[in-house]
């Protein structure tokens, strides 16, 4: 699983600005998780894995993914987060 299947896991077919007042944060915030620029910050992980009704574990481990320099250990999380 990547940020980006759990970012369209907590639109469940809402546009993106939907998501985003859903989530409490703007639509260039949103915009920036969707286009990589930025991952979110823990509280907001916590809002998406309430609207979305994923485990923790493989939000954190996707959104962590990113954050990673090193690409083996990133893949490994996303493995984890499958």
């Amino acid at each position: 699983m990547t940020l980006q299947d759990v970012l369209n896991k907590v639109c469940n077919g809402d546009s993106d600005i939907q998501t985003a007042k859903k989530l409490g944060i703007n639509r260039v915030s949103f915009s920036n998780y969707r286009n990589g620029h930025k991952t979110p910050s823990d509280e907001i992980l916590e809002r998406m894995i309430e609207l979305s009704g994923l485990k923790p574990l493989d939000v954190y481990l996707a959104a962590y993914a990113e954050k990673v320099a090193n690409p083996q250990v990133a893949e490994q999380f996303r493995h984890l987060a499958a």
